[in-house]
């Protein structure tokens, strides 16, 4: 027969048994946190510019070289050819519009006059002239709507080419480009003021 005391240690031992010899749950913590750790150290190591090694940007121990200063040029479009290739893809559904290298020789040099007006028009806001530099942002985007209206027929096709997959000839991968830059300037002279 057993003691009673001999059953109350035994309930004891058994009621110990029951928990986890082992603290997993600190472990799974510990890792957790060392990862966190891990992803700042690289985020400061990006942010700080110490990945740029291979770009040459003069930033470092042994480059001193101090950066040319910009010499300001007048903003001409640069009458470039076409340089992309065709995108491959599935058959378009529909044909593409016409789009032409001159049509986007000619975008690119109304895109060169609304910098013009952009820049114009921050100069004088600088300077204190707020109705000038009003006067030239509702310039840069009288020439923006020009920009549309020519391209237009051709950005709606992209759009519907870029959504389907389709295949797209050189003129429309350029055009992609270049309204990404126009769209950027756009919306840099909306901020100023242009409506």
């Amino acid at each position: 027969m057993a003691t009673p005391s001999r059953s109350a240690s035994s309930r004891a031992r058994s009621g110990a048994g029951s928990r986890p010899a082992t603290s997993g749950g600190g472990d799974s913590q510990f890792i957790v946190l060392g990862g966190i750790a891990v992803l700042v150290v690289i985020v400061l190591v990006v942010m700080m510019g110490g990945g740029d090694s291979k770009s040459g940007s003069g930033k470092g121990p042994g480059n001193d070289v101090p950066a040319a200063p910009e010499a300001k040029t007048p903003s001409t479009p640069t009458p470039a050819p076409v340089s992309s290739s065709a995108k491959s893809g599935k058959t378009p559904a529909k044909p593409a519009p016409a789009l032409t290298a001159a049509m986007l020789a000619e975008a690119r040099a109304l895109e060169a006059k609304m910098k013009d007006f952009y820049n114009e028009g921050s100069a004088a806001r600088t300077a204190g002239d707020n109705q000038k530099a009003r006067e030239k942002q509702a310039s840069a985007k009288e020439v923006y709507d020009q920009i549309e209206k020519l391209l237009m027929p051709a950005l709606l096709w992209q759009e519907d080419a870029d959504l389907n997959d389709w295949a797209q000839p050189a003129e429309f991968v350029e055009l992609g480009k270049l309204w990404g830059s126009i769209a950027k300037l756009n919306k840099m002279v909306r901020m100023g003021g242009g409506k």
